[in-house]
């Protein structure tokens, strides 16, 4: 008895995910007939015998496509809603369904919201969802849904993470130790750096310049040497806004200059952006006003375009 019961058991399992495809087909074929009672039946059948989240984000959808026609806006959502609190990553078939109900459905995902926390061992490291930072671990707030691309430290873990709405998805990570970059005492970084100055106000020449940086997430401060038409040096002081715009940094300093034969004193202030090229290596480009007083051959102010590499040699 007890292997009859076996068999037919292994025989309804087996059979059990062929039903939900055929009322599937079957709603689809009566929504295309316009026979919407019979489409919104075999989808209360479909949804009784699946078990999959996506067959039933499917059934959903057809359920939302059966209102749309009827135009009661109102279960339309609903349904949609369902189909999206299944599988937030289901789509309507563009080629098949109209594009208004294409688009209110498209609206409604994008107004949805789930809420994410993550959790970090250890506790500190920067967070990027789909390429846009978060900031720092721990970290928890609402996000959009769907399927997102959740980026743990530089680049040591990558994992996919899937948002429902109004749900709270947890996620912790567990850094390798030989992953975990060891961070200067002081918390600050050192760093040497290549400028190349190029003059756009008359006189303001062309000229070299390098140096050091030491900064903090915040702040830096620079000592450069020039070299150009005349040898000198310069200080920066300056505040920077870290990965403002994707992976890219604003910076702004009050700089002073000192120019030899005969010396020279001045002030300037400038402004631009640097993109890392790799954890150690960036590029970066600056606007530069400087003021000086004049002499035979040389201009009290001065507008420079100025570019060149940085090197981080502490993190």
């Amino acid at each position: 008895m007890s292997a009859t019961l076996l068999v037919m058991s292994l025989l309804l399992s087996a059979s059990a995910p062929v039903e939900e495809p055929r009322e599937l087909d079957a709603a689809l074929q009566a929504l295309s007939e316009g026979d919407f009672e019979a489409a919104l039946s075999h989808v209360d059948k479909g949804l009784q015998r699946t078990r999959e989240e996506a067959s039933e984000a499917r059934l959903h959808l057809v359920r939302g496509e059966v209102y749309a026609a009827l135009r009661q806006y109102t279960q339309m959502e609903a349904a949609f809603a369902q189909a999206l609190e299944s599988d937030p990553d289901v789509r309507l078939d563009p080629e098949r369904v109209q594009p208004t109900v294409v688009t209110l459905f498209e609206s409604l995902r994008e107004r949805l919201r789930g809420e994410l926390v993550i959790d970090v061992e250890p506790a500190g490291a920067d967070l990027r969802l789909d390429g846009q930072p978060l900031g720092q671990s721990p970290w928890r707030g609402p996000v959009p849904i769907g399927t997102h691309t959740l980026d743990v430290g530089s680049g040591v873990t990558t994992l996919d993470v899937t948002v429902r709405p109004g749900r709270v998805e947890q996620v912790r990570v567990v850094l390798p130790p030989t992953s975990l970059e060891a961070p200067s005492p002081s918390g600050l970084a050192f760093g040497a750096q290549v400028r190349a100055a190029l003059g756009l106000a008359p006189l303001s020449g062309v000229g070299l310049e390098a140096g050091g940086r030491l900064a903090g997430r915040y702040l830096y401060g620079e000592l450069n040497a020039t070299a150009g038409r005349r040898f000198g040096a310069s200080a920066r002081l300056g505040v920077q806004a870290p990965e403002l715009v994707g992976p890219v940094t604003l910076f702004l300093s009050l700089d002073g200059y000192a120019l030899a034969k005969p010396g020279l004193f001045g002030a300037g202030v400038s402004a631009g952006a640097s993109l890392p090229l790799s954890s150690r290596l960036a590029l970066f480009a600056e606007l530069s006003g400087r003021w000086l007083p004049s002499d035979s051959d040389y201009e009290t102010t001065h507008l420079l375009g100025v570019s060149g590499l940085r090197f981080t040699l502490s993190r």
